[in-house]
């Protein structure tokens, strides 16, 4: 059965929240977002271009279609790491997607990324990016000093 899927960056463009599920009517979703993308181009009041509008149909484990809006230009001007975890969002969408298509959704748009140089090795980000690289390393620590401190342990609750 094909899925056709619409998201849609939000915010900086590592995160791409779900916008609708459109069955087998991929021109309608590309509508939808060659529509979404215009008007936010239209109506930006500050020179950040959009982040991007995805839409990408799957039958089972396999991609059937996809197509990318995109300001690749601007933002290969601060790229990211290709291996962040939170690309596509898809909770808080009121119907059940199947873990299947949600991975093979998450694997195109990654490789989308990486294909126009969006998304690049951590290694490399690191390397260009090292502030940036600083900061992360010390919120991961931060995160998992919390995750571990006594205070969160619930098994000393009564």
């Amino acid at each position: 059965m094909v899925i056709t899927f619409h998201f849609g960056a939000a915010g900086h463009p590592v995160s791409w929240i779900l916008h609708g599920v459109y069955g087998t009517a991929y021109g309608v979703a590309l509508a939808a977002a060659r529509t979404w993308h215009a008007r936010m181009l239209e109506e930006r009041q500050i020179k950040t271009p959009p982040g991007g509008q995805f839409v990408i149909a799957v039958n089972g484990d396999s991609v059937v279609r996809s197509d990318l809006l995109f300001e690749a230009d601007y933002f290969c001007r601060h790229q990211e790491p290709d291996d962040c975890s939170w690309l596509c969002q898809f909770q808080g969408f009121p119907l059940a997607i199947p873990e299947q298509a949600k991975q093979v959704v998450t694997d195109e748009l990654r490789r989308r990324l990486i294909d126009i140089g969006f998304l690049i090795p951590r290694a490399e980000w690191e390397a260009r990016y090292p502030q940036q690289a600083d900061l992360s390393r010390q919120f991961r620590a931060l995160m998992q000093r919390d995750c571990t401190s006594p205070s969160n342990d619930r098994s000393n609750l009564t």
